[in-house]
Parts: structure tokens; sequence; C-alpha cells
């Protein structure tokens, strides 16, 4: 079973096309920047959602292999709290999972999209506010203001899904190669 074969490749694929719209976005255009980065990351959030709604009923195996995963990176939350800094985890699954596919889409797409975003684009008294030029946009919960930019952050999660797919994709195989023993 080859990775391109699933329904999860066209929505990364998506994503993809999300992080070019990003970069091309004119520095002035906070509104077209907030419809892109909603879009992109509801789109890496929904990259779970067609795995199991699709992929795996065309794939049974799926769905297993991403449960027992899954379950995997929820023992992460045992380990890091939501008060963990980026700087002190040394995760990337916790990073890129809970705090930009799972946090960011529960707390900044799922909610009032405007005023969550608007808010990024003014100091908080602490910090500058957002430099335009170089296009940055935190996590709802970044600890690291100024430091990251989003369009970075949106590229590791689609290569962060790239690898889980691959991974669910090579366990599949090696799965039919022990039943076929």
């Amino acid at each position: 079973m080859d990775m391109a074969k699933l329904k999860v490749t066209q929505v990364l694929d998506g994503c993809q096309r999300t992080v070019v719209c990003l970069e091309n976005v004119p520095h002035e255009d906070k509104q077209r920047f907030r419809n892109y980065w909603t879009a992109g990351i509801r789109g890496l959030r929904s990259v779970e959602d067609v795995l199991l709604s699709d992929d795996a009923q065309r794939y049974p195996q799926l769905k297993a292999l991403w449960e027992k995963r899954r379950a995997e990176l929820e023992e992460l939350k045992q380990q890091y709290d939501a008060q963990t800094s980026y700087d002190e985890c040394d995760s990337d699954d916790y990073l890129v999972y809970h705090r930009l596919v799972r946090g960011e889409e529960n707390s900044g797409s799922a909610e009032e999209v405007p005023e969550y975003v608007e808010e990024l684009w003014v100091s908080d008294g602490h910090n500058p506010p957002v430099n335009w030029e170089n296009t940055y946009l935190p996590m709802a919960d970044s600890d690291k203001w100024g430091m990251d930019d989003c369009r970075d952050w949106m590229q590791r999660g689609i290569n962060w899904w790239r690898k889980e797919i691959d991974a669910l994709v090579g366990g599949m195989k090696q799965s039919s190669k022990r039943k076929r023993k």
C-alpha cells in the first residue's frame, strides 16, 4: 500500500498549498493571513478525521495502528503539562500534536477566530507588536513570542503528519508480511 493512495495525502497537500499562500500574503493583509492560518490549522486537524473516517474504512488496519499511536501520544500529556515551555519540551510529538494540531485548533480556529487572531497583532504590554515584515503569528499558548514564524510551525505540522502516516503505512506492510508467513 502506498501513502499516495490515502485521502489524508490530499489533505496534507492542501495544507502545503496553504503554507505557500501564507508566504505570499501581503504584510498588511491581516484578514487574508487569518483566513489562511485558520484553514491550515483546520487542515492539520482534519488529517486525523480523514484518516479515521475514510482511509481506515478502506484499510481497517490503519485504525488499529492509529489508535495505538494515539494512545502513545495521549501518554505524553502525563509527561508535559500545558504550562511546559517550548524550550523545556523535548518531544516533537507533544509540541506538534498537542500544542499545534490539537491546541491551536481548539483555541484559535474553533473559538472566535477574528478576536483571537486580531489580539496577536498588538503588543501584550511586555513584547513588541508582531513584525509584519517577518509575518510571525505566535501559537495561542506560545512562550516564544517573536521567535518562530508560524509558517515554519505549519510546515513542521505537515512534515510530522507525513512521518506519522508513513509509519502507519509501514506498520501495515509489516503486518501483511507477518500474516503471509
